[in-house]
Formats: structure tokens, sequence, C-alpha cells
């Protein structure tokens, strides 16, 4: 997989790869290098569906999971939805409008933008 990610980044100078790892933490990797893209190898093409706690931690990020084959893979992220309301009344305005129940996260500190992606192989 990794032969494959260099001639991609080879051929993209958008791309560059920030890490390859056998952990299969993918968290803890996704921390460690701060990609914008990890790639995953899988045994079978359905192995790794329990991605969404990843993906919530890291919204922004994209998950690409590649069977060990190469013939076939997916891409995992966050989709921002639509949701109908109904009926416009004060009370589904407001539900709509407000925060989301639970503790309120801490704002994270902005860092520098990078220009193209970065990827980590794991």
């Amino acid at each position: 997989m990794t032969d494959l990610l260099e001639h991609v980044v080879a051929k993209d100078p958008a791309l560059s790869i920030v890490g390859t790892s056998d952990d299969a933490n993918l968290a803890a990797e996704a921390r460690r290098t701060r990609a914008d893209v990890l790639v995953v190898a899988q045994k079978a093409p359905d192995e790794r569906d329990s991605l969404a706690s990843l993906l919530h931690s890291r919204p922004r990020m994209k998950v690409v999971t590649i069977v060990a084959s190469g013939e076939s893979g997916a891409l995992y992220e966050l989709r921002p939805h639509r949701t109908a309301i109904t009926e416009i009344t004060t009370q589904s305005l407001s539900e709509a409008i407000r925060d989301p129940p639970g503790p309120r996260r801490r704002p994270r500190q902005r860092r520098a933008r990078r220009l193209g992606k970065t990827i980590a192989a794991v």
C-alpha cells in the first residue's frame, strides 16, 4: 500500500505523506501525525466500519480504507446533513439553533493553515 501512496504523492505536489505506521490505534496515529487523511489497510471490505468515534474526534479528517488485495476500498468522512423543520414554531426554531445537550467543549486553538493535504498510512 505504501508503494501505491508514494506513486500518488509523486504525481500530485499538493499531497505529502507525514507518517506511516503498523499501529492499529488509529486515533493515536491521527493525533501524532495531524494528517488530513488516514489511509488504512484492511483485510476484508467491511473490517473497519467503526470509524465514527475517530471521525467525530477529527471532523475534517478523511479515512480511506484499502482492502489488502488493493482491488477496492472506501472513503469515510463526516458530511453536513439536512434536517427538515416541518413546522416553524418558537420551540422548533429554538431547538434547531441551540447548542446540542451535554458538556461544552473547550475552544480548540487554531493552527496555521497548510497548503495541500497530508496523509498518514496506517
